[in-house]
């Protein structure tokens, strides 16, 4: 009798347990790809966790957004489809555990700049039980940084113009998918003097700057590594 009434406790906080439980959200990259030629989509990978033991509707909604005003929008893609740019919601039902989704941003090329929105999962059934904000974001082109073409087959660093060259000179990369790229001058004992780029950006040919006021006469290294990518050219500046 009291082994049963223990039973029937345990069974109940454990139900108590289980229906308190929120749905999860989460980010599983921080690597934005882009696509596309009259538009470049960059997109980031996310986990919608259902922690339930059976199927549940949720709702992926967008909380905030900043954007660039001649960008296209931003927009999500869910277990069931694609929403066009500027819608909000998703509502879909996710099996137990996690189910991968994105959430995207459209611009054309050459518009740079940076966005960035937060998101979170409602269950249907009850909205209160919900996940934490994630945030996203995206920039393209930095400063200093100058995006000269969006349609690129292959990874290429090329070599500094002018050179010699005193005290400005540019630097054009190539990354054909969307990449953490970084960017940087190194002196001949190796150490660091400037940072061009440290950025994540979307796929295209871009033309760095590269002033060496302050510095020596000598000979400087630069060093492109975007993914798995990684080359180094060196350069002369001449007082």
């Amino acid at each position: 009798m009291i082994r049963s009434a223990f039973a029937l406790i345990a069974l109940f906080v454990l139900s108590l347990n289980v229906f308190s439980q929120n749905p999860g959200f989460e980010r599983t990259d921080p690597i934005w790809i882009a696509f596309g030629v009259d538009s470049v989509e960059a997109k980031s990978h996310a986990n919608v966790i259902n922690p339930y033991a059976a199927a549940e509707s949720f709702r992926v909604i967008r909380t905030s957004v900043t954007i660039p005003p001649d960008w296209e929008g931003v927009g999500i893609c869910d277990i069931n489809l694609c929403y066009g740019v500027g819608e909000d919601t998703a509502i879909a039902t996710y099996p137990p555990g996690n189910t991968l989704i994105y959430i995207y941003y459209s611009k054309l090329p050459g518009r740079t700049g940076s966005a960035t929105s937060s998101w979170r999962v409602e269950r249907v059934s009850n909205p209160s039980q919900r996940s934490a904000d994630v945030t996203f974001g995206v920039t393209t082109a930095p400063i200093g940084i100058t995006q000269i073409s969006s349609v690129i087959k292959e990874f290429n660093l090329s070599q500094n113009y002018p050179n010699p060259f005193n005290p400005n000179t540019k630097i054009n990369f190539s990354i054909p998918n969307g990449e953490h790229v970084s960017l940087r001058v190194y002196d001949m004992l190796g150490r660091e003097v400037k940072v061009l780029v440290n950025e994540v950006l979307t796929p295209g040919e871009y033309e760095a700057d590269f002033n060496a006021k302050g510095l020596s006469s000598g000979m400087y290294y630069y060093s492109l590594r975007a993914g798995e990518y990684v080359d180094v050219k060196k350069m002369v500046l001449v007082k």
